[in-house]
């Protein structure tokens, strides 16, 4: 559903965050099984001028970047074109109370130069400082992802299992400062995991506004948990990458360095 929001141009937008999902797919390279995924889910945004994919590095496993399979339009169709991808920016040197936490798994995607918003037919969703927000206690919350076991890739037809949960924030998790905790009671579910929805972005009902990227989460009978990333370190760590600098310094008393998949150091863009 498109939800009208101001931007702090004054701009009146309307977007739906659904739209900006994508599953993680891989080109195999083998004729007969062309593509395959471990689960997990894209989030586009559109920052500044540019679009960028958020994930978690943890989706891709044993695959390499390079054969990621991200389509220009949600539901892809027959002939649908991948973005190409320059490269992959991962948090790195965490300190203070940073060290130890799920910020090293959160991962932006870089693509070509020459990939333009329309490249996506307009469905990134617009990072403004008025369409994010930290959420509050008792919020509720929407959860777009992928469910892998709703997936499925058999040649020559491939479903994908888009999935929307409703949940409630109860929190910053205790096991982790950087996350914050969300939960949900469901009624006869039709599925008994939640795998694929880590990097599924979260989006607070209750402020209308983006609010964070699911990292992971678990089903314990009926009762869902998710743990996610804020959108404040989210934002913090795209301006980073945006600007191209070698570290940022977060005002919580985190440093991070943004890095390459090789592991150098960014310089200007």
């Amino acid at each position: 559903m498109k939800r009208t929001q101001s931007l702090s141009s004054g701009l009146i937008v309307r977007q739906d965050f659904g739209d900006a999902i994508r599953p993680v797919f891989f080109q195999t390279g083998h004729e007969d099984y062309l593509y395959a995924t471990h689960g997990g889910t894209v989030f586009l945004v559109a920052f500044r001028g540019r679009v960028y994919g958020l994930t978690c590095g943890h989706v891709f496993q044993d695959f390499e970047y390079e054969r990621m399979f991200i389509t220009d339009e949600k539901q892809a169709r027959k002939g649908s074109m991948p973005a190409p991808i320059r490269t992959l920016c991962y948090p790195s040197a965490p300190t203070d109370g940073a060290v130890g936490t799920d910020i090293v798994d959160m991962c932006v995607i870089r693509f070509a130069d020459d990939i333009v918003p329309d490249f996506f037919k307009g469905s990134a969703y617009i990072i403004d400082e008025k369409t994010v927000a930290t959420s509050q206690i008792q919020h509720e919350l929407l959860v777009a992802g992928v469910l892998k076991d709703k997936s499925s890739i058999i040649p020559p037809d491939i479903t994908i299992g888009y999935c929307q949960l409703q949940l409630r924030d109860v929190g910053a998790s205790s096991s982790d400062p950087i996350l914050r905790h969300a939960i949900a009671e469901f009624r006869n579910p039709e599925f008994d995991n939640i795998v694929g929805i880590s990097g599924s972005p979260v989006f607070n009902q209750t402020a209308n506004a983006l609010c964070g990227m699911v990292v992971r989460g678990g089903m314990t009978g009926n009762r869902c948990n998710i743990y996610y990333i804020d959108i404040f370190d989210i934002g913090c760590f795209l301006e980073g990458v945006s600007e191209g600098v070698a570290s940022t310094y977060y005002t919580e008393n985190v440093l991070v360095a943004i890095d390459d998949r090789s592991g150098t150091l960014f310089g200007p863009s």
